[in-house]
């Protein structure tokens, strides 16, 4: 790959808001120019060494250590993906694969698994079984012998993985979780065991969304067979099933949802109790750092309104109606008011 400012300069666009007031950001702005130009002459000669990543605790929706690359590294790294690691790595992958792929998010996963569910329904009946599988720790436990062999096979330009290497590096094992070529990396990893689920154990129903992955059925001892040979495979891929393994029996829970087939042969979607309460407790998180001064109402209002937009594929209408009157509650009490139309929100200031 032949790094261009160009592509630096879009690098840097994707990756700080312009009107971000983050002290880091209005620094960079301000030496812009002399800045990108001595990263693409490091990019270039090869002298380039990412910076220590920064570990952060984030508790939703569990506790977990995020590795915070700086921000010129996520500008590196917008470079190599954006402009050369995203076809070469995600070429391999089939269609029932998602996650941080384009127009392939969790929406594509939750579509796709419900279409899988009504064939089934026309095909076989209503009465299904589910094996639903995650990998233990994976971004964690990703081996890295196995890995580099897997780079050395679909990525062919010498800088870009000499650049990949040194990120790989700066973790012992396993991949960091804040680096957009490990959410590429950690994708591609997994693509020989969607191979072996279709075409060695002919799974007709198959879905995978990053490490979570399930296949549906209507011979349950079929689905006990996949589960040991599933098991081997992925040992043999240095990596570990999760105990939450298991075979349901007219339902499944897949990515915060419960999903089962109703009298009617509709596929319904409804969102996980553990998800409601861990949103729940968010919420409330961020009205106490509204008042505390520590996040704007228009912050709050739009993170809100994310994830209102995704629950509204679940058929939660009461819930999003509860949560709605007493967003309002609470904006009245701080001196705002809103207006919802469809996915958009209008937030102003209330005239008394």
């Amino acid at each position: 790959m032949i790094f261009t400012y160009d592509h630096i300069y879009t690098a840097w666009k994707d990756t700080v808001p312009q009107n971000s007031d983050r002290n880091s950001h209005v620094q960079l702005k301000y030496e812009l120019e002399p800045r990108l130009t001595s990263l693409l002459i490091r990019l270039e000669n090869g002298t380039f060494q990412p910076s220590p990543l920064y570990l952060k605790n984030i508790y939703i929706p569990k506790k977990r250590v995020a590795q915070v690359p700086s921000v010129m590294d996520k500008i590196v790294q917008h470079t190599i993906c954006d402009n050369y690691l995203y076809d070469a790595l995600t070429k391999p992958l089939i269609k029932e694969t998602s996650a941080c792929l384009k127009g392939r998010g969790t929406h594509y996963a939750v579509k796709l698994l419900k279409e899988q569910l009504r064939r089934h329904c026309r095909l076989y009946g209503k009465d299904f079984y589910a094996l639903k599988c995650d990998i233990k720790s994976y971004f964690a436990s990703i081996p890295h012998d196995k890995l580099l062999k897997m780079i050395d096979r679909y990525v062919g330009d010498e800088k870009v993985k000499a650049i990949m290497l040194k990120y790989i590096a700066l973790s012992d094992v396993g991949l960091a979780l804040g680096l957009q070529q490990s959410q590429l990396l950690a994708n591609l990893y997994l693509s020989p065991l969607d191979h072996y689920c279709k075409e060695a154990l002919h799974a007709e129903f198959y879905d995978r969304h990053m490490d979570d992955f399930c296949i549906i059925s209507q011979d349950k001892e079929y689905l006990e067979k996949c589960l040991v040979k599933i098991k081997s495979y992925v040992e043999n891929m240095g990596l570990t099933l999760n105990p939450k393994t298991e075979i349901t029996h007219n339902k499944i829970n897949y990515l915060g949802f419960t999903f089962y087939i109703d009298d009617n042969g509709k596929a319904v979607q409804r969102l996980l109790n553990c998800k409601k309460r861990t949103k729940k407790r968010h919420i409330r998180m961020m009205m106490r750092e509204v008042i505390a001064g520590e996040r704007t109402v228009e912050k709050f209002v739009n993170s809100y309104m994310c994830w209102r937009a995704h629950v509204m594929y679940a058929d939660c209408y009461k819930m999003i109606d509860e949560w709605d009157s007493k967003i309002r509650i609470f904006l009245n009490m701080l001196g705002y008011d809103w207006k919802i139309k469809g996915n958009k929100v209008k937030l102003y200031v209330k005239n008394y």
